[in-house]
């Protein structure tokens, strides 16, 4: 479950898909009630997140949520796990402390050098947030090193991938979520300086496997992941709407926090606090979100897209079943930055590499199913070395 917990934002970020930041927190009430919810659904161990707006604006609210939690998880004896999603800038002192000894799953948002993250993500008087969020990533890495860094990535930077990356990565960030801006106008042109500058970026990568010390770029693992998985094995999207949902300050539930908007109950509403998941309108959201679309039915990559995700969907067209023209141009360039990265090094038999994409039970399972035997992917260093990473597949 997704605490959205305040509207308010102290950027003022040229991508925002929250629109406009206004002063809306969420009531402790609200809180309690969600928490309370989350314990009683499902069962095993329940992942809590917290989401803005800028969530360490509300950090007082944080730590009573944490309280509450690690309460219920007590009297229900259901592990409890933190996340949160932060833009870095107020991620310091006590707040660093807290997240840290709480074991937090932290993920802050870096654009690349200065000039392309100032541009991006100023403060919300004007000035560049760049210095303060490096100087606080720098700080806490050592503390969290394997902290995942989001990179969005729209038109106007798309020739500078590359340089983003490498600036991301020479701070010791070893999990780069680059981020495509699909709210943004994506004409041939930036189609064509992205295909470009990933194919950079999936070049940099496989050093990193070479030299030992991989990095990951989610956007292009799961593109890898698809292809070991292949056609003849389910997929299934991500858990939106299904085993993860986000409370907003109202007590409306949504599936995924881009879909939470003004919080205004015009948006993807699935059920409220008080009352639980309305079972018709989460149907109707999961029947549109797991489904292919018509259109890709007949594809021979549709096995690796991701369909722009029922979010992005959303937020292009206001509708989670209606397939936005120009995303598969997108699609196939992942998909070619992806086989860039991976085919040489499946050639050269990198075992860093074959055991995290071919080495885990759903790797082996897919490999069965299409009739071919995984021994040969490996010798007796391979299976030696550190159990497999898990396939990324949505």
């Amino acid at each position: 479950m997704e605490l959205f917990l305040t509207h308010a934002c102290n950027l003022h970020c040229t991508y925002c898909y929250n629109g406009a930041p206004f002063a809306r927190a969420m009531p402790q009430d609200v809180m309690e009630r969600a928490v309370d919810l989350a314990f009683r659904e499902g069962a095993g161990p329940v992942d809590i997140a917290f989401f803005g707006g800028e969530p360490l604006l509300a950090f007082d609210s944080i730590v009573a949520a944490v309280e509450r939690c690690d309460a219920a998880s007590r009297d229900t004896g259901r592990p409890v796990r933190y996340r949160m999603t932060t833009n870095g800038t107020l991620l310091s002192g006590m707040r660093a402390d807290f997240v840290v000894g709480r074991r937090f799953r932290v993920a802050i948002s870096l654009d690349g050098p200065a000039d392309v993250h100032d541009r991006a993500r100023p403060f919300a008087g004007g000035s560049g947030s760049h210095a303060v969020v490096v100087a606080n990533l720098r700080a806490l890495l050592p503390r969290m090193p394997d902290l995942p860094v989001i990179t969005v990535v729209g038109p106007s930077q798309a020739a500078r991938v590359r340089a983003c990356f490498d600036h991301v990565t020479s701070l010791g960030v070893r999990r780069h979520h680059l981020a495509l801006d699909y709210n943004a106008a994506w004409d041939d042109a930036a189609v064509a300086a992205l295909a470009i500058s990933l194919g950079e970026v999936a070049d940099a990568v496989a050093d990193t496997y070479r030299a030992g010390r991989p990095v990951s770029v989610p956007i292009l693992d799961a593109k890898i992941a698809r292809h070991v998985l292949h056609r003849l094995v389910r997929i299934t999207r991500c858990a939106c709407g299904r085993g993860q949902f986000v409370v907003a300050p109202s007590g409306r539930m949504y599936p995924c926090d881009r879909m939470v908007g003004a919080d205004d109950g015009t948006g993807c509403v699935i059920g409220h606090i008080d009352t639980g998941f309305d079972s018709a309108a989460r149907a109707r959201f999961l029947g549109c979100h797991d489904g292919t679309p018509v259109r890709c039915r007949t594809c021979a990559i549709a096995h690796r897209c991701s369909f722009g995700g029922s979010c992005i969907r959303w937020a292009l067209t206001g509708r989670i079943d209606a397939f936005p023209e120009g995303l598969c141009r997108l699609e196939e360039v992942l998909i070619a930055a992806a086989d860039r990265l991976a085919e040489p090094l499946f050639a050269e038999g990198n075992a860093t590499f074959r055991r995290r994409f071919y080495g885990s039970p759903d790797a082996l399972s897919a490999l069965a199913c299409r009739g071919l035997d995984p021994d040969g992917l490996f010798d007796e260093t391979d299976r030696a070395g550190e159990g497999p990473a898990n396939l990324v597949t949505s």
